[in-house]
């Protein structure tokens, strides 16, 4: 009876035990289980030092009036005396819109000095408004007609020809557009000489919508002739019945020309012309461009141009590939030197000029030097840049050669447009007047030490403006500067480095976060005096994620061993009885490795089983056993466990105690048993 008490009382105890064990597993096991070790992050987290705020507020619309003072199409700033604001400087990015103020379309170049516009847009941190708009509210002025007497540069004043005594034009005037049908006037014009602005030729001649042909004999001298018109609409233009001007085309008033080399005598000139709608305006003459109407090329023998010329001659283009020859019979083949000069009409706008030679070259335009390398050396292209206002400008090449192969090319183009950074070099510091030359930057990254960016250029107080637009992804960038001296750099109008002033060269960041999409980037530079250097660029700073990894574990294998929360370090205790029974003491210590494995000792052990007493041990002659040294298992690591894996194995654990508690109390009542029977 009090042993089923006894085992009762034992299997509560032991019950009560492990529900307490598991009870603080799960509440508690952060403290029983390692730590886990943090994952790496995938990178170190950058520490981001802004020298600007990150967030711009945005800037508000604006508007500015005023009358323009100074302003080329193409440059990239208007400058006003404003009316009723403060704004004084307009930018005008590529593809404004432009309009005149009775809704009709208009371009940049229809923005001149002195006339009254109007411009809409963001205000950007240093006062300049960014113009999305501009309308010119002055009313469209009547075309200033060019008179027939203009003065070429490096010329005599032309003579009119088409006003010569005795001789006249006949005219054939048309009620439509392509000369079609019978003409409804035919009479004599002294000179095709008309500005009839919105008015009509004749009371029987449409003020629209109407057509002239006029035909005439003409005396020339030998050599080359130019041949103009000032016309608004549409004009061709024949001379001894060759097709020299062909615009016919609806046209505000604009000035075209055409060459023609002609020997000396009469020739046919015929001129038709048609209006469309509004200003009326028709103007032909010609003058004559001497023997040399191309290219007037002077050849020296000689490398010093010393002397008079052994050959003058008129060439065509210059585009010369002599090999190891001579240009010709009087030429020597080697050391000579050549001297073209030749005025050419040009559009207003960005040039770029190139001469691929072998030896040396020269290159004026308006006595303004652009290329110069006069030196010996193999066949190499050479570049410079200028800008032209419209019209006539007399060019300059000189040429040298040495020896061995001669080669001489000579080409130039407008820039249209700009692959990367747009160029606008000024030789002021403040970025004033109009560029000295605009070219097509590929990189912002320059040292130009104590030199100059190029020819038309001082090495000191120059300023320039690159400008350019870019598709970004969106996110926050972090753009720098690295000049001497003073540098902005601009984003949408947003001024993100503004570090204007003299210094030594040093590095400027400003932050900015941007929208995906195309965005606007100005950068202005100045050099005050000593090492030019200016370089930029910007990177996007990017957050860093953490990456998650997935570790297999091995799978677990049984290993016949105590419970793993909990190392036994069993001791086998002598009994020097008769009836000597081995018994073992748990001495659990708590560790963190999970598993364990018992490595013994060399120290011999009994055959018995020594952890778990069967119920009846009647050992053979008691030797007499000395006492073990302590079992120390060696800890084999496995990885960490999970928590429910850990509960598992504790409830496990829990069974495993009692099922051994009950076997030892039944032991233990065998025993009483067996005394009782020997008592």
């Amino acid at each position: 009876m009090w042993r089923n008490a006894l085992v009762t009382i034992s299997v509560l105890v032991l019950f009560t035990a492990g529900l307490a064990i598991v009870v603080y597993v799960g509440l508690a096991r952060d403290r029983i289980l390692p730590k886990p070790t943090p994952m790496p992050t995938p990178f170190p987290s950058p520490t981001l030092t802004a020298t600007m705020t990150p967030t711009l507020s945005p800037v508000p619309k604006a508007k500015a009036i005023g009358t323009v003072r100074e302003y080329a199409p193409g440059a990239l700033i208007i400058v006003i005396s404003p009316q009723g604001s403060q704004i004084e400087q307009i930018i005008m990015p590529e593809g404004v819109q432009v309009t005149f103020a009775d809704g009709q379309r208009a371009a940049p170049k229809d923005i001149v000095p002195n006339s009254i516009i109007e411009a809409t847009g963001t205000v950007d941190a240093i006062g300049r408004l960014i113009a999305e708009a501009v309308v010119i509210s002055q009313p469209k002025a009547s075309p200033t007609v060019p008179q027939p007497t203009r003065t070429l540069p490096g010329r005599a004043s032309p003579t009119p020809t088409s006003r010569l005594t005795g001789r006249v034009w006949r005219g054939e005037y048309y009620s439509n557009q392509t000369l079609a049908g019978t003409p409804v006037l035919v009479r004599n014009d002294e000179a095709i000489d008309f500005h009839w602005q919105k008015g009509s030729p004749a009371p029987n001649v449409p003020a629209d919508r109407f057509s002239v042909r006029w035909q005439g004999s003409w005396p020339f001298e030998e050599g080359g002739h130019r041949f103009y018109a000032f016309v608004d609409d549409g004009i061709r233009l024949w001379v001894a019945g060759v097709l020299v001007i062909d615009q016919w085309k609806d046209q505000a008033a604009t000035l075209v020309s055409g060459d023609l080399y002609l020997k000396k005598g009469d020739h046919d000139v015929r001129v038709e012309y048609y209006e469309a709608m509004d200003e009326a305006l028709v103007r032909v003459w010609w003058d004559h461009q001497g023997l040399y109407p191309e290219w007037k090329g002077e050849y020296y023998g000689n490398r010093q141009f010393a002397g008079e010329p052994v050959l003058v001659r008129n060439d065509a283009e210059i585009k010369f590939d002599w090999g190891a020859n001579a240009p010709g019979p009087q030429v020597p083949a080697d050391n000579f030197t050549v001297r073209w000069t030749r005025t050419l009409n040009f559009t207003e706008g960005p040039y770029r000029f190139s001469a691929r030679v072998d030896d040396g070259v020269r290159v004026w335009v308006d006595d303004v030097l652009i290329i110069d390398e006069w030196h010996e050396g193999a066949a190499t292209t050479y570049v410079g840049h200028i800008w032209l206002e419209g019209g006539p400008h007399r060019v300059r090449v000189e040429y040298m050669e040495l020896g061995g192969l001669a080669l001489a090319q000579v080409s130039w183009e407008r820039i249209e447009r700009f692959t990367a950074w747009k160029g606008e070099y000024f030789a002021n510091p403040d970025l004033q007047g109009r560029a000295a030359f605009v070219r097509d930057d590929v990189a912002i990254n320059y040292d130009w030490q104590m030199g100059s960016p190029g020819l038309g250029l001082p090495a000191d107080n120059f300023s320039v403006r690159w400008t350019r637009t870019m598709a970004l992804e969106g996110g926050q960038y972090r753009f720098w500067a690295i000049a001497d001296d003073g540098v902005r750099f601009l984003v949408d109008g947003n001024l993100v480095i503004n570090a204007w002033h003299d210094g030594p060269a040093d590095r400027h960041e400003g932050i900015i976060s941007l929208a995906a999409g195309a965005h606007t980037l100005v950068v202005e530079y100045y050099e005050r005096g000593g090492q030019a250097i200016i370089r930029v660029g910007w990177d996007m700073i990017r957050t860093p994620t953490l990456t998650s990894t997935f570790t297999r574990l091995p799978s677990p294998t049984h290993t016949p061993a105590p419970p793993s929360v909990a190392t036994m370090t069993p001791t086998l205790t002598p009994i020097q009885t008769q009836a000597a029974t081995p018994t073992w003491t748990m001495a659990p210590t708590l560790t963190h490795t999970p598993v364990s494995t018992l490595v013994p000792t060399a120290t011999p052990v009994p055959s018995a089983t020594p952890l778990i007493p069967t119920s009846t041990v009647v050992p053979s002659a008691t030797p007499s056993l000395a006492p073990t040294s302590t079992v120390a298992p060696s800890a084999t690591p496995y990885p960490a466990p999970s928590p429910q894996a850990t509960l598992t194995r504790t409830v496990a654990l829990l069974f495993n105690l009692m099922g051994r508690g009950r076997a030892e109390i039944g032991g233990l009542g065998n025993r009483f048993h067996l005394g009782e029977a020997v008592m």
